[in-house]
């Protein structure tokens, strides 16, 4: 399996967390076994797919959803789970939050809970985008084909767009802020509570106390993941929560299972797709 997590342009870093690239084959594995757990996590992405073939079963919804060449996905609070194809190739680039809403106009607060294919809302222009990612002889041709548009996208934009909250946005993950207060919050970002709440949603799509909640939960699984000699006691008190009860009902709302549930469902995929690296394919030129 090939994984490579990118940092993005110096000039999109307030708007871009990162780019990832995954490239796998899963040939003569079962079907069955090649399924992915992705519970909501803080980040929105553009996703693209060069080769197509992806499946989603959304939990909440329980249906099955065939996925185009490239969508959009906005604020998530149900898991999905990803079915893959023989082979799997697929480039995303993750957004820090309010970053999709403000450098692609995307309406996330409309999006909840799901994704909608990229040309519906971004237009003839992505649909170039993808073209040229299915004739990209290389990764690194990928990458600059998907960061040449992001940086179209980032010159169509006005200097004074950016506000005191869009700056604050983009320091929430790194910083660890999420759980302050919502007064303090509003305040680092020149407004009243009420005017901070309406414009968080306008911006990620979700109300701070939610999006706080599963970004804490995702903190604690990406935790657990790094550091699987710690128990999960020891990651709920890490991460803020109360205790260990704390901690399951997140992962209950979240994922639908336990902690232990979730990380065993990751680490068979894990498996498999390690599994199957001898099968894997490069594209040259990395």
């Amino acid at each position: 399996m090939f994984f490579r997590i990118v940092p993005p342009a110096p000039a999109l870093r307030p708007f871009v967390q990162h780019y990832l690239l995954v490239h796998v084959r899963y040939d003569g594995v079962d079907p069955a076994q090649a399924i992915k757990p992705m519970p909501p996590a803080p980040q929105q992405c553009l996703y693209f797919y060069p080769r197509g073939g992806m499946r989603s079963f959304h939990h909440k919804e329980s249906k099955f959803i065939d996925l185009p060449h490239s969508i959009l996905v906005g604020p998530q609070v149900s898991r999905l789970d990803l079915h893959f194809p023989t082979e799997h190739l697929m480039l995303c680039a993750a957004f820090w939050p309010g970053g999709l809403h403000r450098l692609l106009g995307v309406p996330v607060a409309e999006m909840l809970d799901y994704s909608v294919e990229s040309r519906a809302l971004l237009g003839p222009a992505l649909g170039e985008v993808e073209a040229r990612l299915e004739d990209a002889p290389s990764y690194a041709t990928m990458l600059a084909v998907v960061e040449r548009y992001l940086l179209r996208m980032l010159r169509r934009l006005r200097p004074h767009t950016e506000r005191p909250l869009d700056r604050l946005l983009a320091t929430l993950l790194p910083s660890g802020r999420l759980g302050a207060s919502l007064d303090h919050l509003a305040a680092e970002a020149c407004l009243s509570p009420r005017q901070f709440e309406r414009n968080f949603i306008a911006r990620v799509g979700l109300s701070p106390k939610l999006f706080a909640r599963i970004a804490r939960f995702d903190q604690a699984f990406n935790l657990k993941e790094r550091r699987p000699g710690l128990d999960w006691l020891a990651v709920a008190v890490q991460c803020g929560y109360y205790d260990y009860r704390h901690l399951v009902r997140d992962f209950r709302e979240f994922a639908g299972v336990t902690p232990p549930q979730l990380l065993a469902a990751e680490t068979a995929h894990t498996r498999v797709a390690g599994g199957a690296v001898s099968n894997h394919l490069l594209v040259p030129g990395w």
